[in-house]
């Protein structure tokens, strides 16, 4: 899946041109015609922003209204909100406008998609987007992946955890959140530092849907920001799951 980010001022037109021709560039990639899926936060952004004249008024009312658009490349735009995006759009390009981390959460819970393309709010707002994928940069070099959890026993131990947790459910379940806490506080207590945001990151890298990785880093956060190392003993042989991790 390609993912791109066009960091330009969203009051610049030139963001929208740009971002239409990366989706058109991706089209071409597919094996099928695809559609362009703008997605926005509210509908009310196509008539009280910049938006509605980098798209032309004509073209914002009939989105607005539910309607799709053909574009020059034959590709036909249509919108969705946080409201109303689904879960799966086979082949589908995704436009994130007013790109941030709520609207990003959104384009990594969809499945299916040939690429997502984010134009961000304000500067920054999708920094651990490009992070976690290692996202191009219109204008740069694409810069070499790194892992995203550098410790390679956090990443031993969250990866025991996950093939033990249902990814579309992570820790909702009170077993699951039971084995996650067990797990950090291992790590904890063996003084490995615990990043929320890397973690969090990691998670959907591996599948997890975004609201169960925000959990999993807000427990990682807790455990992290204990003023003492945690007690273990009331976690069956610690010490054995810690040597787990170590081969």
């Amino acid at each position: 899946m390609h993912r791109i980010l066009v960091p330009i001022d969203s009051q610049d037109p030139e963001s929208w041109q740009y971002a239409l021709a990366y989706a058109d560039k991706i089209a071409e990639q597919t094996s099928q015609r695809a559609d362009v899926i703008l997605l926005i936060h509210t509908k009310q952004q196509l008539d009280r922003t910049s938006l509605a004249g980098h798209i032309g008024t004509t073209a914002a009312k009939a989105l607005s209204k539910g309607k799709s658009i053909q574009l020059q490349s034959g590709a036909n735009l249509s919108v969705k909100t946080l409201k109303t995006t689904g879960q799966t759009y086979e082949g589908g390009i995704i436009i994130a406008f007013f790109a941030d981390e709520t609207l990003l959460n959104a384009v990594d819970d969809l499945r299916g998609l040939a690429g997502a393309i984010a134009v961000p709010d304000l500067p920054g707002d999708c920094d651990q987007w490009v992070a976690r994928w290692n996202a191009i940069v219109h204008g740069q070099q694409q810069s070499a992946s790194t892992p995203l959890i550098s410790d390679p026993i956090i990443d031993a131990a969250l990866s025991s955890l996950i093939g033990m947790v249902n990814p579309t459910t992570g820790i909702g379940h009170p077993r699951d959140k039971q084995l996650a806490d067990e797990t950090l506080r291992i790590l904890r207590s063996k003084n490995h530092t615990l990043d929320p945001e890397a973690i969090k990151s990691w998670a959907i890298q591996k599948g997890w849907r975004s609201d169960s990785a925000s959990d999993l880093a807000r427990l990682a956060s807790k455990i992290q920001s204990l003023k003492s190392k945690p007690s273990l003993s009331k976690i069956h042989n610690p010490q054995r799951r810690y040597d787990s991790w170590l081969d």
